[in-house]
């Protein structure tokens, strides 16, 4: 398999559509994101400048990609081949990829996967954060909310539609 990267690109947007909801003022009771943040009213005013946003949607990209190698097994197969689609069409890699290729090409694979990424990388990234910039629990539990909820989504669409098989 290769990236399917216009999923992948698609993929990225995830994560904005989620904190759209997941950050908006009436969530979490009234106790919102800003006050967990620690956030002044000056800075929720100020409206969040474009390139910032086009620097988060490459960095959900970045997320997007990782996960694709993650998820799609067959990527490690590519890699190995030193990215080499001609080399996944002949030989030994052609007939594993035939006989192993597409088995975890679900919704249900790429949501376990995207789980054990939040719980893998981003509990103790964002576990660190939290320590070290002297945050609450609950902006912990907020932040990991809507990580694993993105990683999951983001992991269950790689894994239906991410990759294009090359056999």
């Amino acid at each position: 398999m290769k990236p399917n990267f216009l999923i992948l690109i698609a993929t990225s947007v995830i994560p904005f559509l989620i904190a759209f909801g997941w950050y908006h003022p009436k969530l979490f009771g009234g106790d919102n994101w800003t006050k967990i943040a620690g956030l002044t009213e000056a800075q929720v005013s100020n409206p969040v400048k474009v390139t910032k946003l086009l620097l988060t949607l490459l960095l959900n990209f970045l997320i997007a990609f990782g996960l694709y190698n993650l998820v799609v097994h067959e990527s490690g197969v590519f890699g190995m081949l030193g990215a080499d689609l001609e080399a996944m069409k002949t030989g030994t890699a052609k007939a594993f990829l035939a006989e192993y290729s597409g088995h975890d090409q679900n919704i249900g694979h790429g949501l376990i996967h995207g789980l054990v990424a939040t719980i893998l990388f981003v509990v103790p990234l964002l576990g660190y954060t939290t320590i070290f910039d002297r945050k609450s629990g609950k902006y912990f539990l907020v932040n990991l909310g809507f990580w694993m909820i993105s990683l999951t989504i983001m992991g269950g669409v790689i894994a239906k539609w991410g990759g294009i098989p090359v056999v």
